[in-house]
């Protein structure tokens, strides 16, 4: 009776359990992370029931298969206390995993000072908007706060210790991806950010309000950022925000960021600009790149063996304030048919340290080692 019972509760909420597969020991993420995620039996969720199923019983490994559709407003799952230390959330290769409309958001804003949610390992997925479902929003969803204006891939507030590894961010309205509220030791890897040319010339092209400041969907198209802030930041924010950027695919159609305020370190990356949009779209806007990347203010930034191809204003330092403190290098990074200007280092290298061992490429190796190799194993 007990048996038939636990059986019948398994199939109502859908879990399929793998007892054959195992978490990696391997911590050497490239980066100041060393995250490995959950020990626990992981569960396979196919449907979006299935994955709501998983968050509310609190499993920490959740392996997602095939593509899940949150629906045509953009949904958010807020793991929000200690109960989400040592989780991964991954997708199952072989099944082109994604998770459409749908937001990841591991916040420990609420949590005391002193604390924060720690060992994350998310990889192997396709993040992504519906432009049509985005573009039928209106009233508070498009406004701040809404669940349109606050869509993004994943953010990470209040983390310490996470590997955001080989996923794929596309097509969403706010940045793809942050870091932010004095999160630490993150690795951020093969990864693929762009938008899409039907995001680019989407018709309607309605407006919204982020921060106070209606304008169109279609100029909206920002990468991630490192600290939400000046005072969310490495000098100014208690000496965290350590972040390590390597071997991720940036573009095209990007407008603009990748935004550093913390302790960044960015190699082995390709900017592609290929595509250059230029002029204006149907709301009068500029369709052209302001930046590649951005050194935002209390930074230190170190940019090595990167390949910026077509990009504009490769490297731009844009403060929150005129004189706010920075630090930054670059060094053996490619520049092919680049345009605008790019900023001078005012650092040197006795100035950055890592405690970890990395490789860089060079050369068109980047170009070619980061095409074939970001973004989920399909």
């Amino acid at each position: 009776m007990i048996r038939n019972m636990m059986k019948m509760l398994f199939l109502g909420i859908g879990f399929l359990f793998f007892s054959n597969v195992t978490v990696s020991a391997d911590t050497q993420t490239g980066g100041f992370s060393n995250a490995i995620g959950s020990s626990q039996q992981p569960v396979v969720v196919r449907n979006l029931a299935q994955l709501q199923s998983a968050f509310s019983s609190n499993q920490h490994h959740i392996i997602v298969s095939g593509s899940i559709y949150g629906g045509n407003k953009p949904i958010t799952f807020t793991f929000a206390d200690k109960r989400w230390d040592n989780t991964t959330i991954e997708g199952q290769k072989g099944t082109n995993p994604s998770l459409v409309n749908i937001q990841l958001k591991f916040d420990g804003e609420m949590l005391p000072s002193n604390q924060s949610i720690n060992n994350i390992v998310v990889k192997n997925i396709t993040f992504n908007g519906i432009i049509s479902d985005l573009q039928k929003l209106t009233g508070n969803d498009i406004k701040p706060g809404g669940s349109g204006v606050n869509y993004e891939g994943i953010s990470l507030r209040r983390i310490n210790n996470a590997w955001i590894d080989h996923n794929d961010f596309h097509d969403m309205s706010d940045d793809l991806f942050s870091i932010s509220l004095q999160s630490d030791n993150v690795t951020v890897s093969n990864n693929r950010f762009w938008f899409s040319n039907q995001w680019l010339n989407m018709n309607p092209n309605p407006n919204w309000n982020w921060i106070g400041d209606w304008h169109d969907l279609a100029t909206e198209r920002l990468t991630m950022v490192v600290g939400a802030n000046g005072g969310d930041s490495y000098m100014q924010g208690g000496h965290k925000m350590h972040v390590t950027m390597h071997d991720n695919y940036f573009g095209p159609n990007l407008k603009g960021r990748p935004l550093l305020r913390g302790y960044v370190h960015v190699y082995n990356n390709y900017f592609d600009n290929n595509t250059q949009p230029n002029g204006n779209n149907s709301a009068g806007f500029s369709q052209q790149q302001y930046n590649a990347l951005q050194i935002g203010s209390g930074s230190y930034v170190l940019s090595e063996n990167n390949y910026f191809y077509r990009t504009n204003n490769s490297h731009l330092i844009g403060l929150d304030k005129s004189g706010d403190a920075y630090k930054f290098l670059e060094r053996n990074n490619v520049y092919n048919q680049v345009t605008g200007t790019n900023a001078k280092s005012n650092a040197n290298s006795s100035e950055f340290s890592f405690p970890y061992h990395y490789n860089t490429l060079t050369g068109g190796n980047i170009q070619q080692q980061v095409t074939i190799h970001s973004g989920p194993f399909k």
